[in-house]
């Protein structure tokens, strides 16, 4: 693997890293590497599935880190965590919520020592990012990443009537979810325009980007561990069709998530020293905070199924249509802690519209978790545990979010919109209502069928193809979930941040200072959602770029709204 003399050495093609690899590029006088352990997805070659504005990406296993497990709540059964292995990262496989997150989020960010990430500042470089279709134009450049919202005309009428039912408790319209910092129902931003979706790989990795002699691409290439020189990083040892090479850098840049950036630098030596040492692993520095701080958004769904009248237009490729930002106001815990979600359809084929998806989620967690080894060995995933609601402030927030999406679901104009609600199982997601090939065809076709037959063979079927799903309401009247049933089915959302984070060098758990720069060695630092010191109160995406563009400032000397001619 010819590289040549490489000053910027970026590890991961996900989010951060496809954008961290466009910015430092922008300079001639650099001479940039990304390396990425998934395929490359290059304009006019770029799956449909992952280019579809319905995240039909979600589905292709292909996509994902093979054998990835993870645990909730302690103490339970490791379960499938999908974490995306494709250029673009989870870019091109989310459900593409485009959310900011709250001027109060980045205050915590902060005050945990993360110089340099006031509003102001975090506002300058989502700019950056981007191109929303739906805010007024102004003179300002336009940023990389189209954003576009379903129109109201193509909502379905369950969805109208939620907005009403909200509006109702309480919760006014919110034109913009994110230049609003209150409580209320507003339409989902989408990383996405008409046509495609909007990844950081078809965003920021352009064909104009991609001719730049100073930028070279590896795909298929797994960074597996550091290569030092002394207490200095000098580059990465990589595995590239079978075969391991040695890629140096003057500079290695860590874009690899929030679970597998930590995993690369405890395996390098870089974590807690003991730990480090039970797998005989050589301490080079030892920073405790390595996998810990580990903070995720817990979630559950409530499946609808609708009648004709009500469902999304079957021509409309979208998933999430609109969104409800609330505060549980419980103490202690800041305003807009709560989200629910509406999704108007579940499946790529002809039955998806049929089912629609209402999501409560926590989006302030208090608990932690840890991202651990579980070999040396590179070929050996690490260990996840979220630890969800080990903090008692979580669980009473999570049944908070989930007895609002009751409440509204239970109004009489809203019911009358669905003829079954169903609260599902945890880790019940989009792959849980699609399978793939000639049997997924032969599924959908009967799941269609199902799902307009008679109320007893629809409750059968449902029941049938989802056991353990708890019905809400139906033609037999209501029927109560308890508190138990409700924490029993939350599951991990596709947003894991903390393991690397940022803050003061004597707090035990920060691992990188506010320049993204590894405390304890020279020459590496890690930009990617691992660096957020407290997650954000929205999905994990949008604030992901945002780094990206405030990191690039940082490392180039320029101001953070500063905009490249060629960007």
């Amino acid at each position: 693997m010819e590289t040549g003399q490489t000053d910027f050495l970026v590890v991961g093609g996900g989010s951060a890293g496809a954008a961290m690899a466009a910015r430092l590029s922008e300079h001639p006088e650099h001479r940039v590497v990304l390396v990425e352990a998934g395929d490359d997805t290059p304009p006019d070659a770029t799956p449909a599935d992952i280019d579809d504005t319905f995240p039909s990406s979600t589905l292709n296993p292909h996509y994902f880190w093979p054998g990835l497990e993870a645990t909730t709540v302690a103490g339970t059964t490791p379960r499938p965590y999908p974490q995306a292995r494709v250029m673009g990262g989870g870019s091109s496989i989310m459900g593409m919520f485009a959310l900011r997150g709250l001027p109060s989020d980045y205050a915590r960010w902060t005050a945990s020592g993360a110089r340099g990430f006031g509003w102001d500042d975090v506002a300058a470089c989502f700019g950056k990012v981007e191109d929303d279709h739906d805010r007024p134009k102004r003179d300002a450049p336009r940023g990389a990443c189209p954003i576009s919202r379903t129109p109201r005309g193509q909502w379905p009428e369950f969805v109208r009537r939620m907005e009403h039912a909200a509006a109702g408790l309480g919760f006014p319209f919110a034109d913009d979810a994110n230049t609003t910092n209150g409580d209320g129902f507003f339409a989902m931003p989408a990383s996405c325009d008409a046509n495609a979706r909007s990844s950081s790989a078809r965003c920021y990795l352009t064909r104009e980007v991609r001719a730049r002699e100073n930028l070279t691409i590896l795909s298929g290439t797994c960074a597996t561990s550091l290569r030092f020189d002394g207490r200095r990083v000098t580059g990465v040892n990589a595995i590239r069709a079978g075969e391991m090479s040695a890629l140096d850098a003057r500079e290695v840049i860590l874009s690899a998530g929030a679970i597998h950036s930590p995993a690369i630098l405890m395996r390098s030596g870089i974590g807690p020293a003991d730990e480090l040492a039970r797998f005989g692993i050589q301490p080079v520095a030892d920073r405790r905070g390595v996998g810990r701080n580990l903070q995720n958004h817990a979630y559950q769904f409530f499946a609808l199924t609708l009648p004709p009248a009500t469902r999304l237009a079957a021509h409309v490729r979208r998933f999430a249509i609109a969104g409800l930002r609330a505060s549980s106001e419980l103490p202690g815990c800041p305003a807009g802690d709560l989200m629910l979600f509406m999704l108007g359809r579940v499946s790529p084929r002809s039955f998806g519209t049929n089912v629609a998806m209402v999501g409560s989620a926590l989006y302030t967690p208090f608990s932690t978790g840890a991202v651990t080894l579980a070999s040396a060995n590179p070929y050996v995933n690490p260990r996840i545990d979220f630890r969800m609601l080990d903090d008692p402030r979580d669980a009473p927030r999570v049944l908070k979010a989930a007895r609002l999406a009751e409440r509204l679901l239970r109004d009489r104009s809203v019911a009358a919109t669905y003829r079954e609600a169903f609260l599902l199982p945890a880790g019940m997601a989009l792959n849980q209502f699609n399978r793939g090939g000639v049997t997924g065809a032969l599924i959908a076709a009967g799941a269609k069928a199902a799902l307009n037959s008679p109320a007893a063979v629809r409750r059968c079927a449902f029941g049938l193809a989802f056991p353990g799903a708890r019905p809400l309401a139906g033609p037999h009247g209501d029927v109560e979930l308890s508190d138990a049933e409700l924490l029993s089915s939350i599951a991990p959302m596709g947003h894991p941040v903390g393991t690397c984070a940022m803050g003061r060098e004597h707090d035990p758990l920060s691992v990188v200072d506010d320049g993204y720069r590894v405390y304890g060695v020279d020459g590496l630092r890690v930009v990617d959602a691992s660096v957020m010191p407290v997650i954000p109160s929205a999905n994990t995406h949008l604030p992901t770029l945002m780094l990206a563009e405030h990191a690039a400032a940082r490392i180039l000397g320029v101001p953070v709204n500063a905009f490249a001619e060629s960007a």
